[in-house]
């Protein structure tokens, strides 16, 4: 390890998050790490998984202190390139936020604001907990891949609507109510997937309508679809929505809030460390808020694997 890099921290910023807030607001928050003698570089991301290179490459040169200016997604493409590179254990790294965005779910779980002041001395202080990531190995045009999520990830309904959020974020609708607008939206089309789920000593056949795999507890910027989750427990919390008609959906959204989802007739709870998914169909995942291929999907867990300031 280049060691002029150990007290360095690398901010890696993503100029289009919240409404290219990330471009806007930099010149604040350099402003204030100067104010507050932090040493550190950065770079901007310049297209769709260029955070994940970025990332690679600066843990190769001796950066351990990353720091993502941006949301969820930007967060996403980080874990994957700290996990996807293998010279230096994960362990080793540590990942701080300074939030942007509309969704921010991974922060909501900490508790972390907005605020550029309360950040920073979380850099300084340099206080962290280490928690567990998940890992999804799936199939790419015929080629076994693997992606990683720090929050949380889903399939069937959950995918659908997460897609159809971020094609409204690329028209320039990056609104805290894109996810609850695609959702219904999404609804309209929505038909049942059959899968095959082997989890702990269940095999569950037949027709779903989501599943939402949580490391953490929050997503669609503010659902708990896995209210029980904690995010360093060593476990994924697995919720599994057996098929169910429309209006039985649309009349339980309130429940994706208060976290009361679980009560629902027809709505099953895991926990587990690992677990299979299988479909004669085309079916997608998302990862963290990120799109990735085909079944059949070995999903897991790797426990304590990330540092993280808080």
């Amino acid at each position: 390890m280049n060691h002029n890099y150990e007290n360095k921290f690398f901010f890696l910023i993503n100029p289009n998050a919240g409404n290219e807030g990330g471009e806007r607001e930099w010149p604040i928050i350099s402003d204030l790490l100067k104010k507050h003698e932090l040493q550190y570089d950065f770079a901007f991301t310049e297209a769709v998984s260029h955070a994940e290179e970025i990332i690679t490459e600066k843990i190769l040169e001796g950066y351990r202190k990353i720091v993502v200016v941006g949301g969820d997604g930007t967060l996403n493409e980080t874990i994957n390139g700290v996990f996807k590179q293998s010279a230096v254990p994960s362990t080793e790294i540590y990942i701080g936020l300074m939030q942007m965005g509309t969704g921010n779910d991974w922060a909501r779980y900490y508790g972390f604001n907005s605020d550029y002041e309360s950040a920073i001395q979380r850099l300084k202080t340099g206080n962290s907990i280490r928690q567990d990531v998940g890992k999804i190995d799936y199939l790419a045009a015929e080629h076994k891949k693997s992606a990683y999520f720090i929050n949380i990830a889903g399939l069937c309904f959950d995918s659908v609507v997460v897609k159809a959020t971020n094609l409204m974020k690329e028209r320039g609708r990056r609104t805290k109510s894109a996810y609850i607008v695609s959702l219904l939206r999404s609804l309209i089309k929505y038909k049942p997937w059959t899968l095959k789920i082997s989890i702990n000593d269940e095999v569950l056949e037949g027709k779903f309508l989501s599943i939402s795999i949580g490391n953490g507890k929050f997503s669609g910027s503010g659902m708990m679809q896995t209210p029980e989750a904690i995010i360093n427990d060593g476990f994924l919390d697995v919720t599994i929505y057996e098929n169910m008609p429309k209006h039985k959906i649309v009349t339980n959204i309130k429940k994706l809030y208060n976290g009361k989802i679980l009560s629902i007739k027809g709505v099953k709870s895991f926990r587990t460390r690992s677990f299979r998914i299988e479909s004669q169909q085309t079916i997608f995942a998302e990862t963290d808020g990120e799109i990735i291929g085909s079944t059949p999907y070995e999903i897991s867990l790797i426990p304590d694997s990330i540092n993280v300031f808080i």
